[in-house]
């Protein structure tokens, strides 16, 4: 899949002759760079779809595509073209002159994705090339589009640097939920090296499991905590206080922080300034404490949530001062 980037934007800010411009040169140079044996399925307004018989073909008709957008790129100022791409493998069922199924789904989610030039690549596809002379894909880690299953992205070529020197970064919104074990050194020297190693395998069972039920995405996971990514800040909260009290029970305390805010990918993984915050919210948190920022507190005014005011915080490496709130109750929630 191919799509121009931010084409509903470009007509509003650019006007439909512009727009119709950009198209022209998009579907000329996308027609040139195909190969025979690509069977073109689709072309909807921005959006290509189209079937190889290989991804390795698939891959090398993706960088010839975003190299020679990239050229024209260089040259004509006045018309910018800007196109990312989504590849995966799979079966798929044809019906009619259109293919449906996983491969295709996950391919569109991708191509959607995608900064100006990068092309982004599915697992089952990343699991196919692995033996193609390509070089070495960037492993760009787990996402989880909204209201989709969860995909592992591979990075086949990089977005193409823009005219200062960067390359566009997506940002998105998230509600970050940061937690980890209360005293883990202590409870390990008195419980005993096998005993503590089951507990933290029912910790880490517990989480996960909880994190399945609110739809939260594993982000990372370093010795005892866990740091997971939800897309809005109130399935966090009921994933933290659900696994706070199933680990109360079993004799874990857990403690826990909550913020939202705009993150990008850095290094494969979502970051930014947001997820500092969130770390720091959580590490400010005592036993059995679910802390949120007063973003994620200003954001659910008027829900079934009461919040406790404890006051302001200094965050570690974040300027001013935080006003904590600890999640005291979920009032009419199960």
């Amino acid at each position: 899949m191919s799509d121009i980037r931010h084409y509903s934007r470009l007509v509003e800010d650019k006007g439909e002759v512009y727009a119709v411009r950009v198209m022209r040169v998009y579907e000329r140079i996308v027609r040139a760079a195909l190969p025979r044996k690509t069977y073109e399925v689709d072309h909807i307004a921005d959006s290509f779809h189209l079937v190889f018989p290989t991804p390795l073909e698939a891959v090398r008709t993706a960088v010839g595509i975003a190299s020679e957008l990239q050229r024209h790129n260089a040259v004509h100022s006045d018309l910018q073209v800007k196109a990312g791409f989504g590849i995966d493998s799979g079966q798929a069922t044809r019906q009619g002159s259109h293919f449906v199924g996983s491969a295709p789904t996950i391919a569109a989610r991708l191509a959607g994705r995608a900064s100006p030039g990068q092309i982004l690549v599915g697992e089952a596809a990343s699991a196919l090339l692995r033996a193609a002379n390509l070089g070495a894909m960037r492993d760009l880690g787990v996402w989880q589009p909204s209201g989709g299953q969860a995909i592992h992205v591979y990075e086949a070529r990089a977005a193409d640097i823009q005219a200062d020197g960067s390359r566009e970064v997506e940002r998105f919104l998230r509600a970050l939920l940061f937690e980890d074990i209360v005293g883990s050194t202590a409870m390990s020297a008195k419980v005993g090296a096998r005993r503590w190693a089951e507990l933290v395998e029912e910790h880490h069972a517990i989480v996960r499991d909880e994190l399945r039920r609110h739809g939260g995405m594993e982000i990372d996971t370093a010795g005892d905590g866990f740091y997971a990514a939800f897309d809005v800040p109130s399935r966090a909260i009921d994933c933290a206080l659900a696994f706070r009290n199933r680990l109360k029970a079993i004799g874990i305390d857990v403690r826990s922080g909550v913020h939202a805010g705009e993150c990008e990918i850095v290094a494969g993984k979502i970051g930014g300034l947001t997820v500092t915050i969130g770390a720091r919210v959580g590490a400010k948190a005592g036993a059995g404490q679910v802390l949120v920022s007063q973003t994620v507190r200003d954001l659910l005014v008027g829900t079934a949530y009461v919040f406790a005011d404890r006051g302001p915080a200094a965050l570690k490496g974040v300027p001013g001062d935080w006003t904590l709130y600890e999640v005291a109750s979920q009032e009419g929630r199960d």
